[in-house]
């Protein structure tokens, strides 16, 4: 040491020692690890909710709890349900059959719905009830005395005033609000209309607290609609009915002049046999079918003569006058002439047997020809009859179906007005009650007990999707993975939270109970930052840095500087915070011997030798140096020459641990990273946004020419919590028992 002092403030060097290379170590020259297990996302999701297990506990709790208090809260509701029949369609089907009976069923009952559910029928309803609730008030004694108790269906309005005001300021209407509004919303909220399956029937339930008011309030939505449908029809059929009496005595006057005209015409053209003119028609076309038949043999048996005529014209062979005539005898002679075509005998009587022949079908053609002059003269005889007798009979086939019309006319109108008056006596609405409501026993509300799982179902989702949220916008560090990504550089291990960080606890935790958990991760990050520098014995000087104050660099530096002591050999931390850390003081209050006479700025300035600036701790084995509290850090350091430093304090010390001061707003922590063999970033646990300590990092590295080798360190690391994230890092290791 008195060399030192001597070779620093009174003599030059006369041999320079050469400064130890800085050498990286393979850790921190390695590449940035990547996670060896990559867990899925359901994983993750699994690892989270399990990581907050209790607090979805706790929602999951207060969801039933609040669920089974809402439901003692709220009171119980009953439903009164009455049952409405509509009658069946009673009209045809229209043509072709496209609509079905079914289908006519299922549109009335849609209208039935809808006429149900309309505004103007629940105006009626509440019309009605106001009414009956004034007759009920009305019966109760004391009611014309202005004794009796206020409706709160009239009071709850003016008691809300106050909030409708300020609702109407908030937000204006442009219409001014209904008188009826407020009891119009309580019969729609509570009213319940639906079909039963496919059938005829109609449910309308009403739900209310009050049992009895539930049923009245259904049956009077029936009775009303029932009503209004009864009135409807009875002012249609009266109209109907009226239509009718106008119309009927012009209908009466119409038919008594079509049977006058009838009569008259009878009298006048006499009666007619309308079977005598059916016969004669008859026989018209039995005598016109009787002439067809004769003209087409009559044509025939011409033809036959002409052709036998030309074949004897033309001198035709005997065999094809036979083949054409036809007759047997004619056939037996041509064949006795074909044996013997010598003999005259038989050629004379072939000619006379032609002959013959020709002469019958000439007389036959005369006898057809005869018989349709008669059958056409008959014929003419019938159309004269014919004629005559439709003649007669057109002026009764124009007058009497305007009779007949008429008197059917006649007919339907008054069956008509008889079936409106019975209809008018008693009018049917096309519905009935098929039956009423009464006051149920039962309540339609849920138990409380039955609220707590959906409660409990839904507070437990709300905690899961808060924890995810949570998670999602989490921007601290937690694992060695994550640190590595988020700064880019190596994490050299994660520090446990120790119990309290008072000096003799920390002394004792490291250097007392070496198996503890914080004894061997701070001899692990000892030893990880400078291996080969340990191996060979050299000097190492170690920069603690940090972002803020808490991220508990001081603590940090301490436990690695108590560490060393461990590996012999003198150990120096130099505390650099401008107004010393709280811990630093109570190591210098319970374990300092004489302190010392200079400060850390006078040895940097070559005012005094090192040892007369640090003050040693025999009982802990460290030796301190301190900065004054009015001491410029930056200027030092920018004046001071670290090279010449280093020097000194390799020659000195086996092991030097420097506390810098945090980064954040600290520019004095940049000038140090040039003293130091390694710099080592404390990174507070689950506490350190990302953000921040990459951007102090990044000005902690500067330019990429500085040699320093960096690595970052989790500290005040909660072990039990950090397990639940299940990162597969060295806390694993730290967890494990020995």
């Amino acid at each position: 040491m008195e060399g030192s002092k001597v070779s620093r403030i009174h003599l030059p060097h006369a041999t320079e020692m050469p400064v130890p290379t800085r050498e990286f170590s393979q850790r921190l020259r390695r590449p940035l690890r990547e996670q060896m297990d990559t867990q899925t996302p359901v994983h993750q999701l699994v690892a989270t909710l399990q990581r907050k297990r209790w607090f979805l506990l706790a929602m999951v709790i207060a969801g039933g709890v609040l669920a089974a208090l809402s439901g003692l809260a709220r009171p119980p509701l009953y439903e009164a349900t009455t049952q409405v029949l509509v009658d069946a369609p009673s009209r045809a089907a229209p043509a072709g059959g496209l609509i079905s009976a079914q289908d006519m069923l299922d549109s009335s009952i849609d209208d039935h719905i809808t006429m149900l559910s309309s505004q103007s029928h629940l105006r009626s309803v509440v019309a009605a009830l106001r009414k009956m609730d004034a007759a009920e008030a009305a019966k109760q004694p004391g009611a014309g005395t202005g004794n009796s108790p206020p409706d709160p269906a009239r009071v709850e309005p003016k008691s809300r005033s106050v909030l409708d005001s300020l609702l109407a300021k908030l937000w204006p209407r442009s219409t001014p609000a209904e008188p009826d509004a407020a009891e119009l919303k309580v019969l729609r909220e509570g009213l319940r209309i639906g079909q039963e399956l496919r059938s005829r029937v109609i449910s309308v339930g009403f739900t209310d607290p009050d049992p009895a008011r539930a049923a009245l309030v259904a049956n009077t939505f029936v009775q009303v609609y029932i009503g209004d449908l009864a009135a409807k029809s009875q002012a249609s059929d009266k109209q109907e009915l009226d239509s009718i009496v106008v119309g009927l005595p012009a209908i009466r006057d119409s038919l008594a002049e079509a049977t006058d005209r009838l009569e008259r015409y009878r009298l006048s053209h006499g009666a007619v046999d309308q079977g005598a003119a059916d016969n004669a028609a008859k026989e018209t076309a039995e005598l016109t079918q009787q002439i067809s038949m004769s003209k087409a043999d009559l044509a025939a048996m011409e033809s036959r003569l002409q052709r036998i005529e030309d074949l004897r014209k033309q001198g035709a062979p005997v065999t094809s006058l036979v083949e054409a005539i036809g007759t047997p005898e004619l056939a037996e002679l041509a064949a006795r002439q074909a044996n013997a075509p010598a003999d005259k005998d038989l050629s004379k009587a072939i000619d006379s047997e032609v002959e013959q022949d020709l002469a019958r079908m000439a007389a036959e053609v005369n006898i057809y020809r005869a018989q349709v002059r008669a059958l056409e003269d008959r014929k003419n005889v019938l159309d004269a009859v014919v004629t005559d007798t439709a003649g007669r009979l057109s002026g009764l086939r124009a007058l009497e179906p305007q009779v007949s019309i008429l008197t059917q006319r006649y007919n339907d109108l008054l069956a008509r007005q008889q079936d409106l008056k019975r209809r008018i006596a008693s009018p049917s609405p096309g519905v009935a009650v098929l039956s009423a409501a009464w006051p149920p026993t039962n309540a339609t509300t849920l138990p409380p007990i039955f609220l707590v799982p959906p409660g409990m179902i839904l507070f437990g989702l709300i905690g899961g999707v808060l924890v995810l949220v949570r998670q999602r916008f989490d921007r601290t560090v937690r694992g060695e993975v994550e640190a590595e990504a988020a700064l880019r550089v190596p994490c050299l291990g994660l520090i446990p939270q120790a119990p309290t960080t008072h000096a003799k606890r920390l002394q004792q935790l490291v250097l007392g109970q070496q198996e503890s958990r914080y004894s061997r991760a701070v001899t692990s990050l000892l030893v990880a930052a400078a291996p080969n520098q340990l191996r060979v014995r050299s000097p190492h000087i170690m920069l603690i840095t940090s972002s803020v104050p808490e991220d508990g660099g001081t603590e940090l530096a301490w436990s690695l500087a108590l560490a060393a002591t461990r590996l012999g050999g003198r150990v120096l931390l130099v505390d650099l915070e401008p107004k010393g850390a709280q811990l630093t003081l109570e190591f210098l209050h319970q374990f300092s011997g004489p302190k010392a006479s200079h400060s850390f700025a006078d040895y940097v300035g070559n005012r005094c030798a090192l040892e007369d600036a640090v003050t040693g701790m025999p009982e802990v084995g460290i030796d301190l140096m301190t900065l004054g509290p009015s001491e410029d850090l930056l200027t030092l350091l920018s004046r001071g020459n670290g090279s010449e430093v280093m020097e000194d304090l390799h020659s000195v010390y086996s092991v030097v641990v420097i506390n810098g001061p945090s980064g954040l707003g600290r520019p004095e922590a940049r000038f140090l990273t040039g003293w130091a063999d390694v710099v080592l970033f404390a990174v507070r646990w689950a506490k350190t946004q990302r953000h921040v300590a990459r951007g102090v990092l990044e000005l902690l590295q500067g330019d990429d020419s500085v040699s320093v080798p960096v690595g970052s360190v989790l500290t005040r690391v909660n072990l039990k919590k950090h397990a639940r994230y299940r990162l597969g890092d060295s806390a694993d290791l730290l967890r494990e028992k020995i």
